[in-house]
């Protein structure tokens, strides 16, 4: 079997994990090798508690529950690339109004969650709308920015503003996901049959890696939003150091992961009743997570991560809840991509969307964060389960037929209606 074929769509999350862990592990070395601590901060114990065999230790229980989900066979077949790029690029440029939709009513929500304090905060993370809407908006971020690469492909114009929005929102929530915008919108716009050649890839790798210290730069000001993230923009960038301090605040933040799960693996305190309260997606009022979410962070604004709460049982315990973990990723992304309707893009955008969001939640947010995305992944692969009967029917009461999945790829852009 070649590598190529190895590679499949619904392995692509686990192995980004694999990829973030080593980087993340690299990072550590290099940040604590060079970084000089002038002051005291909440960060200062997580790295203080690093330990280079420790995290040798748990860095390879965690890769091996990954090679095994990746490993584990599953039901059904995969569509090579060419296959899967092709059906995709179809469905996706003839649901160019609900990529509108999608991405500009995602904005249209942030700004409501955030409501003034997305201009001005005394504090970080200030909402004016409900929990379970603030959620939603948060959750529906990835896949919205992938909607506004989709929409590029058809309307350039249109997917512009709408990346332009989306940097400028992110940027005023001082969220991480704001560095991650231009690779999403760059896949987004791939998948849908836009070229994207190797040096934009490139370009857009090495602007990821420099946006990813401003949102924990903005995060450590005393005044937040827009207009004051925007005033210290402008000091930090005249700043002669700002390159040389933005490579270590890159590798700190890349690098934060491993020692985090070190700390948080020597948590004593967290109990198998934490556990089962954390994996409970329910109401955080009704499962108990209120009561023990102040005891499940390191300081207000760092939460124990996932990878940690689980390392505090031992490494098998790791081991297991990564390898769950894949399998489930990969049995949704399985399932919704085996769809021949047109409602496939839709689908597998949200989902490939939220699983590419815990890829990073897993190593720096709590179980309740991942297990709350992962239901909704479980929730969503039903429904297109359900509702695809519905799907096949409708299609055929209009007399058009959905694409076929087997067999060569059409040529990119081709709408994928046909007359029956």
């Amino acid at each position: 079997m070649k590598w190529r074929d190895a590679l499949t769509m619904d392995r692509v999350p686990v192995l980004t994990l694999v990829v973030f862990l080593l980087i993340s592990w690299a990072s550590t070395e290099y940040y604590l090798g060079h970084a000089v601590v002038a002051s005291p901060s909440p960060f200062t114990p997580v790295w203080g508690a690093y330990d280079h065999a420790d995290a040798m230790r748990l860095v390879l229980w965690a890769l091996l529950g990954l090679a095994l989900a990746l490993i584990v066979p599953l039901p059904g077949r995969v569509a090579s690339w060419p296959s899967l790029l092709g059906t995709v690029g179809r469905q996706v440029q003839s649901l160019s109004g609900l990529w509108l939709v999608v991405t500009f009513g995602t904005m249209a929500a942030l700004v409501l969650a955030k409501g003034p304090y997305l201009l001005h905060a005394p504090q970080y993370l200030m909402f004016t709308a409900p929990s379970a809407f603030v959620s939603a908006a948060s959750v529906a971020q990835p896949m919205a920015v992938l909607a506004a690469g989709f929409l590029s492909v058809r309307h350039p114009n249109l997917g512009r503003i709408a990346l332009g929005l989306w940097l400028v929102l992110l940027f005023a929530c001082a969220t991480r996901v704001f560095a991650g915008v231009l690779v999403l919108y760059m896949v987004g716009k791939f998948l849908a049959g836009g070229r994207v050649a190797w040096p934009t890839w490139l370009l857009t790798t090495v602007v990821t890696v420099v946006l990813l210290p401003i949102p924990l730069h903005c995060r450590a000001l005393t005044d937040h939003g827009l207009i004051p993230y925007a005033r210290a923009m402008v000091h930090l960038v005249e700043n002669p150091s700002f390159f040389t301090d933005s490579l270590l605040t890159t590798t700190s933040s890349f690098g934060f992961s491993v020692p985090l799960l070190v700390f948080t693996s020597r948590e004593q305190s967290i109990t198998a009743s934490d556990m089962l309260i954390s994996v409970n997606p329910g109401p955080g009022s009704l499962v108990g997570w209120d009561e023990i979410m102040p005891t499940m962070r390191v300081h207000d604004f760092i939460p124990y991560s996932a990878l940690g709460e689980w390392a505090s049982f031992g490494g098998f315990a790791l081991m297991l809840f990564l390898l769950v973990w894949g399998v489930v990723v990969r049995a949704c992304l399985r399932s919704v991509g085996s769809n021949p309707h047109p409602t496939m893009a839709l689908f597998l955008a949200a989902v490939l969307g939220m699983s590419m969001l815990t890829v990073v939640m897993v190593t720096q947010y709590n179980t309740r964060a991942v297990s709350r995305i992962v239901s909704m992944m479980i929730v969503l692969t039903l429904f297109e389960r359900v509702v695809r009967p519905w799907t096949e029917s409708f299609l055929r009461s209009r007399s058009l037929r959905p694409v076929p999945w087997a067999g060569p790829a059409a040529p990119r852009g081709v709408r994928d209606v046909h007359a029956a």
